[in-house]
């Protein structure tokens, strides 16, 4: 379980910056496919860092709160992505 944890961390915090990196060249180039990958990313990073915070949250019960937040950022930039790329094909 430790070895999931850190692969987990590692994830989201390697993410920070390939997302920048996305969204930069897709704010350069007008490229909806890099504005997509990154939002696609982030929202993954999102389900990563949900994974940690619930798992602290069994020691620390305030983290449920955080839990609930990453929720509802996870269900909203999910149905956002669905909506645009219905709206598009």
């Amino acid at each position: 379980m430790a070895t999931l944890m850190l692969g987990l961390t590692g994830y989201v915090l390697l993410s920070i910056p390939v997302f920048l990196v996305l969204m930069l060249f897709a704010g350069l180039t007008r490229s909806t496919r890099l504005r997509r990958a990154a939002e696609v990313l982030v929202l993954s990073a999102c389900a990563a860092l949900l994974v940690l915070v619930s798992e602290r949250a069994l020691e620390k019960p305030l983290l449920w709160a955080v839990a609930v937040m990453l929720v509802a950022v996870l269900v909203f930039g999910a149905t956002r992505v669905v909506k645009t790329w219905r709206d598009t094909y």
